[in-house]
């Protein structure tokens, strides 16, 4: 299994395809590269991938002490240097739009251009989702019947939930591979909870596509349109869907990130 050690852990990594640009791409909260089963094969076929287990996901090492956006954006920048890539494509999604916003801020001079999905710039000016919504995801595995089925709505629409059950079994069977301990999930929340962007974005001046769910009750679009707004040329797509549009309809999406990506070599 190719393990690199980076900083204070050692980050869980694989590669995939081999075309002529590098895209690494990093996942949200809780989550593991697994979870990229609907864009690393696509993508593959145009890229050299790169994708990895976050501090405290899958099968990366779990310190239990405090995490920060900044740190596992260091983290991306030691396994990315580690590996001998010196210019690279970044997409991160949800938490890990933010982890990609400061790789952005602190590393752009290595960067070919930046997809930030379904992600927020925190701060007071960020739009929070509902309490029920967050009260849900904190309750993780310990969530009520009625939580569970919020929580099944912070990522997926109602349409996909009633009419594709196969869409949400087989995303909750490829979730359950490697669950991500309940110390090391909270020391994530703590890390997004503490992340803090917005004053900095005009320093971001690569080519940037911003992307969201029209649906996502997880992470308002609102939050999209606003960092488009921020960052100087900075493309906005709204695609169908919920939080996780990219897993509930992964044509729309890869088919704008390979045309982006590509367009900016």
């Amino acid at each position: 299994m190719p393990r690199q050690r980076v900083n204070d852990i050692e980050i869980y990594y694989e590669i995939h395809g081999g075309g002529p640009q590098t895209l690494v791409m990093i996942r949200g909260l809780g989550s593991n590269l697994t979870a990229w089963y609907e864009q690393t094969p696509e993508l593959a076929r145009h890229f050299r991938v790169l994708v990895f287990d976050n501090r405290g996901a899958g099968r990366t090492d779990k310190p239990d002490s405090p995490y920060s956006i900044r740190q596992m954006a260091d983290d991306t920048a030691g396994l990315v240097a580690a590996l001998g890539i010196k210019r690279l494509a970044l997409l991160g999604i949800s938490m890990g739009g933010m982890i990609a916003q400061e790789f952005a801020l602190k590393y752009q001079h290595m960067l070919s251009c930046l997809i930030l999905g379904c992600t927020m710039f925190g701060g007071s000016d960020a739009i929070r989702a509902a309490p029920e919504v967050l009260d849900a995801l904190l309750a993780g595995d310990k969530a009520t019947p009625a939580q569970r089925r919020v929580q099944q709505r912070s990522v997926f629409t109602d349409h996909a939930i009633d009419s594709r059950p196969e869409l949400i079994a087989n995303h909750e069977r490829i979730a359950m591979q490697y669950p991500i301990p309940p110390f090391a999930y909270q020391r994530q929340i703590q890390a997004v909870m503490g992340f803090d962007a917005s004053a900095r974005l005009g320093e971001i001046h690569v080519p940037t596509l911003v992307m969201t769910g029209r649906d996502d009750i997880l992470v308002p679009p609102e939050n999209s349109r606003k960092i488009a707004e921020r960052i100087a040329d900075a493309e906005l797509k709204e695609l169908p869907g919920g939080h996780l549009f990219f897993t509930e309809y992964p044509a729309e999406f890869n088919t704008a990130a390979i045309a982006f990506i590509k367009a900016h070599p």
